[in-house]
């Protein structure tokens, strides 16, 4: 049994889910201090591609929005969400990556850093079954479930990556024969270490650093819808003077 497994953010989509989605609430009015969120908001994405972001304290500040809030209510605005903002950032790469997988009959895993209620529809989406990320805390009324506002369990993050995967496989009774993982970022490099194959795929300069050194595969899908989108650009210019 061969698994693929893939990280979401700058990885299959060309952006972050989370960071489009903050100012998705601010438009729907779910956040009152805009300036001041998307200011703090920043601050921790810098932490993040430094690879020293404190996810606790960000999830903190993101979820809060979600407190009170029927599960029911906030899935339909995600369903919105990833078909408007989310859907046409998908690389043109990863769709045939993904099925170039499914064709030979690997079992696909999307596991994310980002919260589960925004990435299990962009992996329904996508066509995965199977999602890590990370997972948020409901309480029951008579009205229906609404979330809390926290997160809960181990955090889909740096190691933490490894940790989730690790459980999943044995809550799947799952002994993989091989396993690859596409990811961009340096926080990944644990679970990047621990499957069979690594792959970098738009990397980040550290991990850019340590798949060369590594000898991993890399991939520069960015770069290359740069390149078509150059090239479609020359030959409209072309075709304008012709």
């Amino acid at each position: 049994m061969r698994l693929a497994l893939f990280d979401l953010d700058d990885t299959l989509l060309d952006g972050d889910c989370s960071d489009r989605w903050n100012l998705w609430m601010i438009e729907q009015g779910w956040i009152s201090d805009a300036e001041t969120f998307i200011a703090r908001a920043e601050q921790m994405q810098q932490a993040y591609h430094a690879g020293k972001l404190k996810l606790e304290e960000y999830l903190a500040m993101t979820l809060a929005p979600l407190r009170g809030r029927r599960v029911i209510d906030v899935q339909k605005e995600v369903e919105r969400f990833v078909a408007t903002h989310l859907q046409p950032r998908i690389f043109d790469q990863a769709w045939r990556c993904l099925d170039a997988h499914r064709q030979s009959g690997d079992i696909l895993v999307l596991i994310s850093a980002s919260s589960h209620h925004l990435v299990a529809p962009i992996a329904t989406m996508l066509g995965i079954e199977h999602v890590l990320a990370v997972e948020l805390s409901v309480e029951h009324a008579a009205s229906g479930a609404s979330y809390t506002g926290h997160s809960k369990g181990v955090l889909s993050y740096r190691g933490g990556k490894v940790v989730r995967f690790q459980q999943w496989l044995t809550e799947q009774k799952i002994a993989p024969s091989h396993t690859t993982f596409y990811s961009d970022s340096r926080n990944d490099i644990p679970l990047l270490q621990y499957v069979d194959c690594p792959v970098a795929v738009n990397p980040d300069p550290v991990l850019a650093e340590v798949a060369s050194v590594e000898g991993w595969q890399r991939l520069d899908w960015r770069m290359a819808a740069s390149t078509d989108a150059s090239s479609a650009n020359d030959l409209s210019g072309k075709s304008a003077h012709a």
